[in-house]
């Protein structure tokens, strides 16, 4: 696609992107379609989600990203199939460098790590997932968890910062 067309589906997408949620799903599901790197069928983002550079979100099958979410994509984010994604999540893959006491953060640049949610994970509201995290198939991360480590396949999640509470059977 040209980078003229993308543009214009950007600007249209921006546009819809507060229209309530039954009015627009449809024009919202083209324009990503046609934004992200890849994107599977029955997937939904409903009104207020925020994307930063979509070319570099994966979606499987069967994603739905709830009110008020942030996918910021300096990196990769990759989001397997059947991932429920609650309201006002964030997920980032950019942080700031820090290490030079002499310089000011803002000018010591950012650097980035991809992002994988696996295959049937439940992401709770509000949680918060940070660069190079990867989330393991059939987990549930609790509502308003901190996620800066890797989750193993097949628990329940959750805290600040988020540990494995459960096993789930």
């Amino acid at each position: 696609m040209n980078f003229f067309l993308l543009k214009i589906y950007w600007k249209l997408l921006l546009l819809i992107k507060y229209c309530p949620y039954n009015c627009c799903s449809f024009l919202r599901m083209f324009f990503c379609k046609n934004l992200f790197k890849s994107m599977g069928n029955n997937c939904h983002l409903t009104d207020g989600v925020t994307l930063s550079n979509p070319k570099n979100i994966s979606f499987g099958q069967r994603v739905s990203v709830h009110q008020y979410s942030l996918l910021d994509a300096q990196e990769e984010i990759i989001i397997g199939n059947n991932v429920a994604i609650g309201s006002h999540v964030s997920i980032i893959t950019s942080s700031h460098n820090f290490n030079d006491n002499n310089a000011p953060i803002k000018e010591q640049g950012t650097n980035a790590k991809k992002i994988i949610v696996s295959d049937n994970v439940w992401i709770g509201n509000g949680v918060t997932i940070l660069q190079g995290v990867t989330i393991g198939e059939n987990s549930i991360i609790g509502a308003k968890s901190l996620v800066n480590k890797d989750i193993p396949k097949n628990v329940v999640a959750f805290g600040i910062p988020c540990k494995v509470i459960k096993k789930r059977t």
